[in-house]
């Protein structure tokens, strides 16, 4: 198995299959876009097709709910034994945890999340005294985060927060674009749609064109919104 699967047709379609392991790959969109329920699903899927792996996952946000995750896999509580989670209060320490994990993961095929990884560093680099140090050591954690996923084979999935950018046309980018985009294989942005619960996919990395397709936030986590839209 050489690729992560959302467990929705259409993602995973566009995807190729999944987020590869040995790679990180971004997923950033505003808030109630789906990006940790997709990390969720992910996990999720993950610990079901195998009974002996673990999934790792870093909760920067301290979003994640175990009760939701329960909920996507059907009640079965059990996978949350397999599930380690860290959940860092600053930026320092988020980098502390980043690096400790990366001692602990398999050299097998494992999923790591880091949701967001662009949260705690947003509060730091705030600081104008602070901002050339803290994205100094983001792209360390970035380039520390690449490496493990190719010396462990580890699908390292990081979710992003969004700023807004000034234009004629409301649009949004990742927070610390440039440093995200550099060190991730695959970038995907989620975005609202008119439709309740309907969220779009874009694949923006790597595609000679952006393609988007859609699907639905629901109890189960994601589904796949029949055409036409």
């Amino acid at each position: 198995m050489d690729r992560l699967p959302t467990g929705c047709p259409p993602i995973d379609e566009l995807l190729g299959g999944g987020f590869r392991f040995g790679e990180v790959s971004l997923v950033y969109g505003e808030a109630a876009t789906g990006k940790t329920t997709l990390a969720l699903s992910c996990v999720t899927g993950h610990l079901q097709a195998d009974p002996w792996a673990k999934a790792f996952y870093v909760d920067s946000d301290w979003k994640l709910s175990t009760p939701r995750m329960v909920q996507i896999a059907d009640g079965d509580e059990s996978l949350l034994e397999r599930l380690l989670i860290w959940r860092p209060t600053d930026f320092q320490q988020q980098t502390e945890v980043i690096e400790d994990i990366s001692d602990l993961l398999p050299a097998s095929n494992t999923p790591l999340i880091v949701d967001s990884v662009t949260g705690l560093y947003r509060l730091e680099a705030g600081d104008p005294r602070r901002t050339f140090k803290t994205n100094k050591e983001l792209n360390r954690d970035l380039g520390f985060l690449a490496e493990t996923a190719k010396a462990k084979q580890a699908a390292v999935l990081v979710t992003g927060q969004v700023r807004s950018i000034l234009g004629e046309t409301p649009q949004v980018e990742p927070v610390a674009h440039r440093l995200l985009r550099y060190w991730s294989e695959t970038v995907l942005k989620l975005e609202s749609t008119s439709i309740p619960a309907v969220r779009q996919a874009t694949l923006e990395k790597p595609a000679a064109e952006s393609r988007s397709v859609r699907f639905r936030l629901a109890e189960s986590g994601l589904e796949e919104v029949e055409r036409p839209w």
